[in-house]
């Protein structure tokens, strides 16, 4: 009877020694039931001699494909940093009607998708640490060894019982020779699309403050439906282009309410 206990025993030990055994190294931290300080974890300062970039992917029912699908959106960060064009346009028409009335924006982003592949081997993670879950979003932290042309020493706070940082009611207006920019996005149907917006806007704020220009006209015209028979009508366009290079995300703020992102970001006008 005992030689049948241990039997038993020494099975059950060997299995769970060879289930261990063929558990992926680079398993994220998520996925083993850890997770991060939401305030530490999105402050992406350059640390550990090198830039902090972090990736976003909808959670897949493989937890290999998540990793893999993340790596790839740090990857896209990385090659924005190098270079990145945008164009954003904003008409804004008004009448001398009641409901005259409107404002359109359009925005273009031209990054090199193709380029970004090559980043992905590059891109450092400690698997237990360097992830972390919001409603059906994965994210992970990831070191790649460069650095930006000039040091940025700029430091923030952080108050409330939200820990907001300060830089969103007083946004700097440069940090140490960057260009800076905030980008904002309220919630959309899931925290990837926002956490992707808010950074995109990053870069258009950026953008709109080193190169925009404006155009308005006004004119007078006849209408059979107005009273008196004459209507007024203004027109204005502000149209911004511009290439960045440098582009680095300092910090991110996810509201723990509303689940809207804030992104500070950093970067060099393109000659």
């Amino acid at each position: 009877m005992k030689l049948k206990k241990s039997g038993v025993f020494y099975l059950i030990c060997l299995f769970i020694l060879s289930t261990c055994s063929s558990l992926p190294v680079n398993m994220p931290a998520f996925f083993t039931g850890k997770s991060f300080g939401s305030n530490s974890f999105f402050s992406s300062f350059p640390s550990e001699g090198g830039l902090v970039f972090i990736g976003a992917a909808g959670k897949r029912s493989d937890p290999k494909e998540t990793l893999q699908y993340a790596l790839e959106d740090a990857a896209q960060r990385v090659a924005v940093f190098y270079s990145v064009s945008g164009e954003y346009a904003v008409e804004n028409n008004i009448g001398s009607g009641a409901f005259d009335y409107s404002y359109n924006t359009s925005t273009k982003l031209f990054t090199n998708k193709e380029q970004s592949k090559q980043y992905i081997d590059a891109l450092q993670y400690n698997s237990g640490t360097d992830s972390i879950e919001i409603e059906n979003t994965f994210f992970i932290r990831t070191i790649y060894y460069s650095s930006l042309p000039s040091p940025v020493n700029y430091k923030t706070t952080y108050g409330g019982a939200d820990k907001k940082p300060a830089w969103i009611d007083n946004p700097p207006n440069e940090i140490e020779g960057y260009e800076t920019g905030v980008g904002f996005s309220g919630r959309h149907s899931s925290i990837t699309d926002t956490f992707t917006n808010s950074w995109c806007n990053a870069v258009f704020s950026i953008i709109r403050k080193i190169n925009s220009s404006s155009r308005s006209s006004d004119m007078l015209y006849h209408s059979t439906g107005s009273l008196f028979g004459y209507k007024t009508s203004n027109d204005n366009i502000v149209y911004s282009f511009g290439t960045l290079s440098n582009f680095y995300v300092l910090d991110t703020w996810i509201d723990p309410k509303t689940k809207s992102v804030w992104t500070l970001a950093i970067a060099k006008k393109s000659n």
